[in-house]
């Protein structure tokens, strides 16, 4: 006769009075103060860890790999647990229409259903088991803000003291305000077409040094998107342009126009409007910035040492094999 392996789990456990692991138990991987984690979304998470690292079980030459791997997922499933149970004992939910919302947002960075679905499945989630996450993140977020972020302070000094010890970061590069007229040509354009295309920003660059309105030969023979403003690009720090162009533009000074110069989109004729010298910004200019990232860095520091905590009171099992 044949049982059925729960009843067989069952006997082995009244038999041998492992009164500690329950048949329930086997289906966790853990438990966080009785609070289960399964075994089930352990491995959907270890199965998206891997696929977002570019990994396969096949590339696991050792069983400790794995394991490592396994136990580092659950570890973070132990923690996001114990952050939950924080969140709900002080009496934070989200509402019906916070998720909603959420979710909503989420939603529209994917061009389909489809899209958004195969993401939740890359990333080891079901469409139920995501809005739950979801549902806790919510919870979580507005607990550590009001439980941990509301006594944060950022002082004037320390503003002052994060200045001066990082006074490179805030350096403003030089940057241009450039114009152009743009003729655009194919990058496997045949002889032909180059010659036509050079013929007509030469004409354009003759029109412009002989005293033509720059702005309004851009607006009447630029097939750039900038045409309608005239050619112009507005002020642009180095970096920011194609280099053929970039190089041109940053040579000239201030009313200088160019020589012909082709890119990748075509042929370019380019005015220097105006530049601006890289300078120190000064630290009151700065200083929004400047409290915004020491408040964000504390109020980091304050979840981890909660994190911590949490994780240093806690009752927790590991139910499957470590080694």
């Amino acid at each position: 006769m044949k049982f059925p392996l729960r009843v067989l789990l069952t006997s082995l456990i009244a038999v041998f009075g492992l009164s500690a692991v329950t048949a329930q138990d086997l289906d966790l991987a853990a438990k966080v103060n009785g609070e289960g984690i399964s075994r089930t979304l352990l491995q959907n998470r270890v199965d998206a860890s891997m696929r977002q690292g570019s990994s396969n079980y096949g590339a696991i030459t050792q069983p400790s790999q794995y394991k490592r791997v396994q136990r580092q997922v659950l570890d973070q499933l132990i923690v996001q647990e114990l952050l939950w149970q924080a969140a709900k004992g002080a009496g934070f939910v989200a509402t019906a229409d916070e998720v909603e919302q959420a979710m909503a947002q989420v939603r529209q960075g994917y061009p389909t259903e489809m899209a958004f679905d195969n993401a939740l499945t890359e990333h080891g989630f079901t469409a139920e088991s995501f809005e739950e996450d979801m549902r806790r993140k919510i919870a979580v977020r507005r607990w550590a803000q009001e439980t941990l972020g509301k006594d944060i302070q950022v002082s004037d000094a320390e503003v002052h003291d994060f200045y001066l010890a990082n006074q490179v970061r805030f350096v403003q590069s030089e940057q241009i305000n450039v114009r152009h007229v743009l003729i655009k040509l194919a990058s496997d354009a045949d002889e032909a077409a180059t010659a036509a295309a050079r013929g007509k920003i030469e004409q354009v660059l003759e029109q412009a040094r002989a005293g033509a309105d720059f702005a309004e030969l851009a607006k009447t023979r630029s097939e750039g998107p900038s045409a309608p403003q005239g050619g112009e690009l507005g002020f642009v720090p180095r970096g920011t342009l194609v280099k053929p162009f970039e190089d041109a533009a940053f040579a000239l000074k201030p009313g200088e126009i160019s020589d012909v110069v082709r890119t990748q989109y075509g042929f370019h004729v380019i005015k220097l409007e105006a530049r601006r010298e890289g300078s120190q910004v000064p630290e009151e200019q700065a200083a929004p910035a400047i409290r915004q990232q020491l408040s964000a860095s504390k109020f980091q520091d304050a979840v981890l040492e909660r994190m911590r905590t949490l994780r240093q009171e806690a009752s927790v099992e590991i139910l499957i094999p470590e080694s």
